[in-house]
């Protein structure tokens, strides 16, 4: 009984953190977001989370084990339904909701604050003060009134088309692209209507749509605000647009109010770390202020990931790599490598490890396979919970994206005593260093020629073997990366106690 009575004692003395996340933990448990999020939750059991996981997909995994410390889950669907009220778990008064969203009130009231926020967020000279408080006030309406009555009134769609039309950029874009931007501007206002508890300190685990959240809840808990970027959202969606979109018009909206959305992220935020010096360079052409950001690299559990022996029942000299099934990870150019490899290692084999999650991308991938003759030679051996022995199941690893940040994949494979080849994009270089290869990305000769000298060159290999496994040790351990962040989290708090007990002398 004594001991019970304690244990809720110190649990209710814990400060409490918000954790904003994009289709990640406790969700999607796949990529290096959803292993850092883990990692962080698990290893600072001395904090309470609350996890908001805005999803884009509505039928997510919802049955999922968390660990004590998480009090809260709050899992969003981005599309499905506008009503957070009609799937989440809490009692609330949806009807009362309803019946007070009256035709006035849509009118007179939510329609002016809506052509306000749009006429501001899709602006070329976008005042993010401004920005933040209209999130601040739709909040506070959607609190009170019901977001489906509101956002899907006949008017949203004339007062967007009104606002593209007044704004001379927007003018051509075409009425199926129009339509694209409307419903995701819709779906993403929606997000404002929830409501969360009261932290200690909000932590953003990226600078996009789904960290709006952080805008009103940062007011209402009068709180410190962490952003961590893995990747830097900008480029990230750049690329996006760049594969997906071909109508000019439609690639300025989309830049624009990216830029817009993130800066005014940036701006609400007290510290915001990323995780490799590359992304510092960008985050600073976008508008962040430099004296905000600090570097935290990702940490490997070297406890998990470390040299061990696995049976092998295949001896043939063996490339893996461990990578979502993604045109970001660029596995046709992996595919396209080992062709090349093969003329100078005929017996070659190259293990992918990983889930598809792009469907068109994966059965490109597969096809690039057959086109090549390689059924022999490269296997596709789906997702994996257990990656420290898909690195152990080959001689080396390598690695083909065009876009990361600080890549789990790579400090991982570091940690197993492996030498890697890797595509030298984002802070891959800050985290391989002279431990390894470096090529282009989308040059599959050049990683090819990579591959194939780590495989013939004995020497070499054992040699990156061992700095590997020194400069893991040294620099990119779990427990330095949850220090840090522990450390962060102690100053922030404490900065922003000392405020209020100024206001309270003061008043």
């Amino acid at each position: 009984m004594g001991t019970t009575l304690n244990q809720n004692t110190r649990r209710k003395n814990l400060k409490k953190v918000l954790l904003i996340n994009w289709d990640g933990y406790p969700n999607i448990t796949s990529g290096g977001v959803y292993t850092w999020t883990r990692a962080l939750i698990d290893s600072m059991q001395d904090y309470e989370f609350v996890v908001v996981n805005a999803l884009s997909n509505p039928n997510c995994n919802s049955v999922y084990t968390v660990p004590q410390n998480v009090t809260q889950v709050i899992d969003v669907p981005i599309f499905g339904s506008h009503r957070y009220d009609e799937f989440s778990k809490e009692k609330g008064s949806m009807i009362l909701k309803i019946l007070r969203t009256t035709e006035s009130v849509i009118k007179d009231n939510f329609l002016v604050l809506y052509k306000e926020f749009l006429r501001t967020v899709i602006s070329d000279r976008c005042d993010t003060k401004l920005l933040e408080d209209l999130v601040i006030k739709l909040h506070e309406f959607l609190l009170k009134y019901d977001s489906k009555k509101c956002l899907e009134h006949h008017l949203c769609w004339d007062i967007f088309m009104e606002q593209l039309s007044e704004q001379r950029l927007y003018r051509h874009l075409t009425m199926k692209e129009a339509l694209i931007a409307f419903q995701l501007v819709q779906r993403h206002i929606a997000l404002l209507s929830i409501q969360v508890p009261k932290v200690d300190i909000i932590h953003c685990s990226l600078a996009w749509l789904p960290s709006l959240i952080a805008i009103y809840a940062r007011k209402e808990s009068n709180c410190p605000v962490l952003i961590t970027e893995h990747g830097v959202a900008y480029r990230e969606l750049l690329l996006y647009y760049n594969r997906y979109l071909f109508d000019e018009s439609s690639k300025i909206f989309w830049k624009i109010f990216s830029h817009n959305i993130i800066r005014t992220v940036y701006s609400i935020s007290d510290t915001l770390t990323t995780v490799c010096n590359f992304n510092k360079v960008w985050e600073e052409k976008l508008g962040a202020d430099p004296s905000k950001i600090k570097v935290v690299y990702n940490g490997v559990d070297t406890t998990k990931f470390r040299p061990v022996k696995v049976e092998r029942t295949d001896t043939r000299p063996t490339v893996v790599t461990v990578a979502r099934i993604d045109p970001f990870k660029d596995i046709v150019c992996m595919t396209q490598a080992i062709k090349y490899a093969k003329e100078e290692i005929p017996d070659i084999l190259c293990l992918i490890y990983g889930a598809g999650i792009d469907l068109e991308y994966s059965v490109r991938c597969d096809n690039a396979v057959k086109e090549l003759g390689l059924e022999d030679n490269v296997k596709f051996m789906g997702g994996t919970k257990e990656p420290e022995k898909a690195y152990s199941a080959g001689d080396i690893v390598a690695i083909s994206s065009i876009m990361e940040g600080f890549p789990f994949t790579v400090i991982e494979a570091m940690a197993c005593g492996k030498a890697v080849v890797a595509s030298d994009v984002g802070g891959v270089r800050e985290a391989l260093g002279d431990c390894g290869l470096l090529v282009r990305s989308r040059r599959p000769r050049e990683l090819a020629k990579g591959i194939v000298r780590l495989l013939q060159d004995k020497e070499l290999r054992e040699k990156f073997e061992k700095d590997s496994l020194v400069k893991i040790n040294s620099e990119f351990t779990l427990e330095q990366c949850v220090q840090k962040f522990r450390q962060e989290y102690a100053d922030l708090i404490n900065l922003y106690d000392g405020k209020k007990q100024l206001e309270v002398i003061a008043q």
